[in-house]
């Protein structure tokens, strides 16, 4: 039940957005979105690894709500048996930002230049662990709230085919930790006149 209330709270997020964007939503899609993780970063021996996956986006130039899903590859360098302690968790996350948005004084309607991204943001991250990892979560699927921001540097290419080099570090509320992801993403904007 919270948990419908929680994914209920982000739907009505995304619909305020929305209608409230001054020039119209954009539709981005990052496929595929690559970092290097680490998912503790005042211990960052204990786990490493890397993050893939995708998200689809609507956003303005000063918000963004997004829904998405991937897999993070981890391994644990302090291990006795680092290949035994290799990990693949997939995991689902909602997302709402606030601050700049993929966005520069042009707009982003003009081709081969860049712009940034500079915002904070809130979300909702559910791993899914096997039973073997159960022990370290106290359930099979672990539901974790985070704030944290995001900052991009992204090279407008064609309007319509984008990439981006992004830091996003995100504090997990329940697990009490701070993460963080640098990386690339290859995004789509999906309202792009292509003609």
């Amino acid at each position: 039940m919270h948990m419908k209330k929680t994914f209920l709270l982000f739907g009505c997020l995304l619909a305020a957005i929305v209608a409230n964007a001054q020039y119209g939503p954009r539709l981005f899609l990052d496929i595929p979105n690559m970092s290097f993780s680490v998912p503790d970063v005042t211990d960052p021996t204990q786990r490493m690894g890397f993050d893939l996956g995708t998200a689809f986006n609507v956003g303005t130039h000063w918000s963004v709500a997004r829904v998405g899903g991937g897999a993070s590859f981890s391994l644990s360098p302090d291990a006795e048996d680092v290949a035994e302690s290799f990990q693949i968790n997939p995991f689902l996350l909602v997302e709402a930002g606030a601050g700049i948005y993929r966005s520069n004084g042009n707009k982003c309607a003009r081709t081969q230049q860049n712009a940034f991204t500079a915002m904070a943001k809130a979300g909702v991250l559910y791993t899914f662990y096997s039973k073997d990892e159960k022990a370290l979560t106290n359930e099979t699927g672990a539901i974790d709230y985070t704030i944290g921001g995001e900052f991009g540097y992204f090279f407008i290419r064609d309007v319509f085919k984008n990439y981006e080099l992004f830091l996003s570090p995100n504090y997990h509320i329940k697990s009490k930790v701070l993460s963080a992801n640098l990386g690339f993403k290859l995004f789509l904007n999906l309202r792009a006149d292509r003609d």
